[in-house]
């Protein structure tokens, strides 16, 4: 019997607790989707608002397609912003769904137009000289840092046709704009500044017309002020400050070679690293060291024309990198890339003998054949051999005792036998 009345009372229990209806309600959005749509041309791939990107609180979730763009809700949204280019941006806020909402939440994402040219794109002026000021027809806007300056334009506003890039004890860059960007669209203008030269050239440089392209730039530094720099055989300028830089294109004909001189200094002269891509800058290093050890002495002459003003050079070539190369009693370098250039000046006594050595090569020597004329340069051209290794004298082994002993035995019993 009072088992009977446990399962009654069990019984009972479980009836009230199917009977009373749950306290708890079901939180609000709980299998609900956000709906954005074209309202007036629901499913139509000619929505304007196809291929717009919809973002929620700031988060890209995807871009319309065929007018209907649907997330699951989740309990948190807040704000939406419907971007696409072209037409004006729409955003709004998130309604929370009501308790016990079964039906979608629906947000318009209809767009409408931008103005036309009311959008904006961006010109990239670069250069080498930071804090340079950039201006354009004549207005300035704003200074290089890190190589660059961008401009923000409106596609709607008054045209710029010219720029330039100017700084304190640097030659100002005056370039035109042939065409302004599109909107959305950033076009690049290059701007390479050179030092003001400290004397007044005997000569007008030619000015290189640019070929168009990408833009780069070597930057050649040197523990010699007023060096100056030749690519090839085109003068690019001296150094100031310790360096020299030298804007090159990319679709343009590079350069090979570089060399750099002084007048009292060993010329250097070697092969360019590649060329520079677009906006980056190659740095080369140069040092020059003095020639006085090599200077003789020189005949007076007048003020305007000091000792060694005009010098030629003689170059020796030579196969192995790395060689000692003396002239007389004085060491004047080692060989790079092949070659090593002296300074000559044409006034000073005339150099005979040179000497080329490396450990391992047997050393070669040699006479000068002519002196330089001023701006000339005799080649000289050596090979160099390897050392052959000496050989080793052939020694023969000495005869063990006991072949020794048996020979003398022998010898003995011939004697014997023969005497018999």
């Amino acid at each position: 019997m009072k088992m009977v009345k446990i399962v009654l009372v069990f019984v009972l229990i479980l009836a009230l607790c199917f009977t009373i209806t749950p306290m708890s309600a079901v939180l609000p959005g709980g299998g609900l989707e956000v709906m954005f749509q074209c309202t007036d041309v629901l499913s139509s791939s000619s929505c304007n608002a196809n291929d717009a990107t919809v973002y929620v609180d700031g988060v890209s979730k995807g871009t319309m397609v065929n007018g209907l763009f649907a997330i699951p809700y989740e309990n948190g949204f807040s704000s939406y912003r419907i971007s696409k280019s072209g037409y004006n941006e729409k955003s709004g806020m998130i309604p929370d769904p009501a308790p016990g909402q079964t039906t979608d939440i629906i947000i318009d994402a209809t767009l409408t137009p931008s103005p036309s040219g009311s959008g904006k794109g961006w010109i990239n002026v670069h250069s080498n000289v930071d804090g340079a000021s950039v201006a354009f027809d004549g207005v300035t806007k704003g200074a290089i840092s890190s190589g660059i300056f961008t401009l923000e334009v409106a596609t709607s506003g008054t045209p710029y046709t010219r720029y330039t890039v100017s700084k304190s004890g640097y030659v100002t860059y005056d370039g035109s704009i042939s065409s302004m960007p599109t909107a959305d669209q950033t076009i690049d203008l290059y701007a390479a500044l050179n030092p003001v030269p400290t004397t007044t050239p005997t000569t007008i440089p030619t000015v290189l017309t640019p070929i168009g392209g990408d833009a780069g730039w070597y930057a050649v530094s040197c523990n010699v002020n007023g060096a100056t720099v030749y690519f090839d055989t085109v003068n690019k300028g001296t150094i100031t400050d310790g360096i020299l830089t030298v804007q090159v294109y990319s679709t343009g004909t590079p350069y090979k070679t570089y060399r750099v001189e002084k007048t009292g200094y060993v010329t250097t002269s070697e092969s360019l690293p590649a060329a520079p891509t677009k906006g980056q800058t190659v740095p080369v290093r140069v040092a020059l060291y003095p020639v006085s050890t090599l200077t003789t002495t020189m005949q007076t002459t007048a003020p305007d024309n000091p000792p060694g003003s005009e010098h030629g050079w003689i170059a020796i070539h030579a196969n192995v990198d790395g060689a000692k190369v003396m002239v007389g009693a004085n060491s004047v370098g080692v060989i790079r890339n092949g070659v090593l250039t002296i300074p000559v000046a044409v006034t000073g006594t005339p150099y005979s003998e040179f000497t080329v050595s490396k450990t391992g090569y047997t050393t070669t020597t040699g006479t000068v054949p002519r002196q330089p004329a001023s701006g000339e340069t005799v080649d000289i051209y050596i090979t160099m051999n390897p050392v052959q290794p000496t050989p080793e004298p052939t020694t023969q082994s000495p005869i063990s005792l006991p072949v020794i002993m048996a020979g003398l035995i022998g010898s003995i019993l011939l004697l014997h036998i023969r005497r018999k």
